[in-house]
């Protein structure tokens, strides 16, 4: 009980510290919660790192965030997050019922607990999928649902990118759901409703209420978002530089204060389109590989990540994921083996194999994590 009244007491004062920057730098508009009594369980959607925070200038109550676990890797970060905040961690790369029972452990004692549903963010600008068991957590909770919607996050702190704009964020309480309503629906119904509330379209409001998000280097880390090229074919030539997009063959575009692309040579006009057109352009690159590597970047590392956060090497070299499965230097994971292949940050890999060990690759250039991602997302359905 002293360690939560530490934590109430670091919530009000940080609250109350950083809102008035964050309604001063990113335009912060957070709409006041609903009062209900009883635990909360709130979830939102995901758009930048600093989202738990706005939330939080939403939610006078005290609330315990589900946070990635990789935020505890460094051991003085993990023992202050550990003193002032006690967040939940989530484990990227396979699975992790301890982070399920955590927080239904918390709300059963009466505290609010606050997750991101979908377990990831944008690198387009529309809501990822709502993770599936979503849905089953929330019912079992016995809490009050409480939704969220996010917008303006993606154009104000792009995934891929390397610097911050200011613009206008808002954070908006959408509907809340009594424990009584939600044990009448079915985990699938439930996860449905979180995301017809959480549901954003960055490019589709932009089109509608534009704003400028001003910045300096704006197109710098596309690379991250961006590794197809529609002209030339190539992977990984793409690179942003300043507020210019080009690749080596020659194609060019201007990455705007609004997050549209402009320029005579611009293939695309958003990055929602030109991520849906490199999808599709990747599958139609497994239906021609054969057993040849699907994706592959040269200068990668596998580390395994240890109970304790810490990381040991494994092997390094050039990374490649193909219908054979997962392989760099020494290392070779079959496809079947590789379990949860996730991305943090901007472009950090992290999996599973087979028997529960989780790895990261590292990398000293930049390179785009979100390929693999969605190859692994496409060899994974291919296999059925």
């Amino acid at each position: 009980m002293h360690a939560y009244r530490r934590h109430t007491r670091f919530y009000r004062v940080m609250r109350f510290l950083i809102g008035p920057w964050c309604r001063w730098y990113f335009g912060l508009r957070a709409l006041p919660a609903p009062e209900v009594q009883g635990p909360l369980l709130v979830v939102a959607n995901h758009t930048t790192d600093l989202d738990a925070i706005f939330v939080a200038l939403s939610f006078p109550r005290h609330m315990y965030y589900v946070a990635s676990e990789h935020i505890f890797r460094k051991p003085l970060l993990r023992r202050l997050f550990a003193y002032y905040l006690d967040p939940i961690a989530k484990r990227k790369g396979g699975a992790d019922v301890s982070t399920s029972m955590q927080m239904l452990r918390r709300l059963k004692k009466g505290m609010n607990v606050m997750l991101f549903a979908e377990g990831n963010k944008s690198f387009h600008g529309e809501t990822c999928p709502v993770h599936p068991a979503t849905g089953a957590l929330v019912r079992a909770s016995g809490a009050t649902l409480v939704t969220v919607r996010l917008s303006g996050g993606y154009f104000s702190s792009p995934r891929w990118a390397h610097t911050l704009r200011r613009g206008r964020v808002t954070c908006a309480p959408v509907a809340t759901y009594a424990p009584q309503v939600l044990a009448a629906m079915s985990d699938a119904e439930v996860n449905a409703l979180i995301r017809r509330d959480i549901d954003e379209d960055a490019y589709a409001r932009q089109q509608e209420h534009p704003v400028a998000f001003r910045g300096r280097r704006l197109a710098e880390g596309i690379e991250n978002a961006l590794y197809l090229c529609p002209r030339c074919g190539g992977f990984g030539t793409v690179h942003g530089t300043g507020n210019r997009i080009a690749c080596v063959c020659g194609l060019a575009a201007t990455y705007e204060k609004t997050g549209f692309l402009t320029g005579e040579n611009a293939p695309f006009e958003t990055l929602a389109a030109w991520g849906d057109w490199q999808r599709g352009a990747l599958a139609e690159r497994l239906a021609a590989c054969g057993d040849a590597p699907l994706v592959q970047n040269g200068g990668q590392a596998i580390v395994r990540i240890l109970p304790d956060h810490a990381t040991q090497a494994v092997a390094d070299g050039t990374l490649t994921l193909g219908r054979t499965g997962l392989a760099c230097g020494g290392f070779h994971l079959p496809l079947a083996d590789v379990l949860g292949l996730e991305i943090y940050g901007r472009n950090t890999i992290v999996f599973s194999d087979a028997n529960g060990a989780r790895y990261q690759v590292k990398t000293a250039a930049e390179r785009s994590g979100l390929a693999y991602f969605e190859a692994y997302a496409l060899l994974r359905a291919e296999r059925g």
